[in-house]
């Protein structure tokens, strides 16, 4: 016989994982603290997981779905739409719209895709931050930072380098621009919600300045990038 249980229990449990994990360390959360902290009993965490490492996989496992659903979105319904009605080609890692007007329409979408990024990253803080810890102790977690590193894979299991070479075939992923996304826009990132909540405290600054901030901040790293990516195709005479 199935326990008895709300349907928002699962949802409760990860909740109070999540805020364990962060807080105490996953490896200094105990299970019974966890149901303590969830309003369930012990028996009931048992039956959504297998046992603690269970949880952490599902917590780290959503965090980067969530991730992958909003850059397959910007690239399908952004990049590859562009790419189908003629306003930017792809050759290589470089970016060459059609005109102006074309470049200022991606960037503003850019600037939308950071800003869903940032909220996502800022809203899954907790998890970001066990994700990060977790990488540095080495482990079965060691590597789950670089699972962000598999947006920038341009294997065929790669449904975001898949959805962009169905509408340009020489698209290519180099190495400097894989390392520089990887340490220099998504490292950064990931930093910055680790660290989120202490910042805050120590600067005084509210939420909806500190995610101007962030915001800002991406901007430029973005036209630094662009410099080297992104350019106007040549115009016929």
């Amino acid at each position: 016989m199935k326990p008895e249980h709300k349907p928002e229990a699962k949802d409760r449990i990860l909740q109070a994982a999540g805020r364990l994990f962060s807080e105490k360390g996953y490896e200094g959360t105990r299970v019974y603290e966890i149901a303590d902290a969830a309003g369930v009993n012990k028996a009931l965490i048992y039956y959504y997981f297998h046992n603690k490492e269970d949880i952490l996989d599902s917590l780290i496992d959503s965090l980067m779905i969530g991730v992958y659903q909003i850059a397959l979105e910007f690239v399908d319904n952004c990049v590859r739409a562009m790419v189908q009605d003629g306003r930017l080609s792809i050759a290589g890692d470089r970016f060459l719209f059609a005109h102006g007007e074309a470049l200022k329409y991606f960037k503003r979408q850019l600037n939308r895709y950071y800003a869903d990024i940032i909220d996502y990253v800022l809203e899954n803080r907790r998890v970001v931050r066990i994700a990060m810890l977790e990488s540095l102790k080495g482990g079965k977690y060691k590597g789950s930072l670089f699972r962000i590193m598999q947006l920038l894979d341009s294997g065929p299991e790669n449904s975001l380098h898949s959805s962009l070479k169905a509408a340009a075939q020489d698209v290519n992923y180099h190495e400097d621009l894989v390392f520089f996304e990887f340490f220099f826009v998504i490292i950064p990132l990931v930093s910055m919600a680790a660290f989120y909540d202490d910042y805050k405290e120590k600067s005084l600054l509210s939420d909806e300045r500190l995610k101007e901030l962030a915001l800002s901040s991406y901007a430029t790293l973005a036209e630094g990038l662009g410099a080297r990516h992104i350019a106007l195709a040549p115009q016929e005479d």
